[in-house]
């Protein structure tokens, strides 16, 4: 039996922040989801599985307006919006579908404290773990836009280039500073810190798929400068290198790396 199961379209980076934790802590998770197209055909619950037009008609009342990141109609239980409120993915559930967890961070970090090897990745005392959470929230920022920026299309413009870079920089320069003083980001040992940080830029790297709108917008792309900040760019190369994130993460590196 699984201690979390988590459900999310796929594949999705901030899922992975989970899943590389969790073979440091032992923590026995289970993924399930679908390309995000067809999470539209999927009832969102505990016991979340993909519906044919008969089975979404048996379940009539969970159909919903879907909001941020889908359009259309979505299905999800009153179940699924009990323990998730805020009704996105990726939501996951514990202690056999009582307990609902929402956010990737705060997924990871059940993650972290579960399993035979917990706690793990997030430090051995309050301050460590004070420090490492400052990161993360710092990481939130950051991936807020990201977010808007690869999810932008068409409306792609220079103002929003603009932002991602300004973000992209100012996060960029605060880990080369950091990594200056410690081995890892937020310290002398691997941390949750490290996690997002590597999962972050993996989505970022979607960007790629961007190419014809920046060249439409005569923008450059953004990632490539990874290799401007050294001390951040070996760390990065040597995560993905590890066993436990490349097995999330290893269709990703060469976009990152550059």
């Amino acid at each position: 039996m699984s201690d979390i199961r988590i459900i999310s379209y796929l594949p999705n980076p901030r899922v992975y922040k989970a899943t590389i934790v969790a073979r440091y802590s032992g923590a026995v998770i289970d993924v399930i989801g679908d390309k995000p197209p067809e999470m539209a055909n999927w009832l969102w619950d505990y016991e979340a599985f993909k519906m044919d037009d008969a089975e979404k008609s048996a379940n009539a009342s969970a159909r919903r307006t879907a909001k941020t990141g889908f359009s259309g109609e979505l299905y999800k239980t009153d179940a699924f919006l009990g323990a998730n409120p805020f009704g996105d993915i990726p939501a996951a559930f514990a202690e056999n579908g009582k307990m609902g967890v929402f956010e990737s961070n705060s997924i990871m970090r059940l993650a972290a404290l579960l399993g035979p090897n917990a706690p793990a990745l997030y430090g051995d005392s309050p301050v460590e773990r004070a420090r490492i959470d400052g990161f993360l929230d710092k990481t939130l920022l950051f991936a807020d836009t990201v977010q808007k920026y690869i999810l932008s299309g068409d409306t792609l413009d220079a103002e929003l280039h603009g932002q991602m870079a300004a973000a992209f920089q100012n996060y960029c320069t605060a880990l080369e500073i950091a990594l200056s003083h410690h081995a890892h980001v937020s310290g002398d040992a691997l941390s949750l810190s490290d996690v997002v940080l590597v999962c972050e830029l993996a989505l970022m790297s979607n960007e790629c798929r961007m190419a014809d709108n920046l060249a439409a917008s005569e923008l450059s792309a953004i990632l490539p400068e990874l290799k401007n900040y050294p001390a951040l760019h070996a760390h990065v190369t040597d995560l993905l290198a590890r066993a436990e994130f490349a097995e999330d993460l290893a269709g990703y590196a060469g976009n990152i790396l550059g």
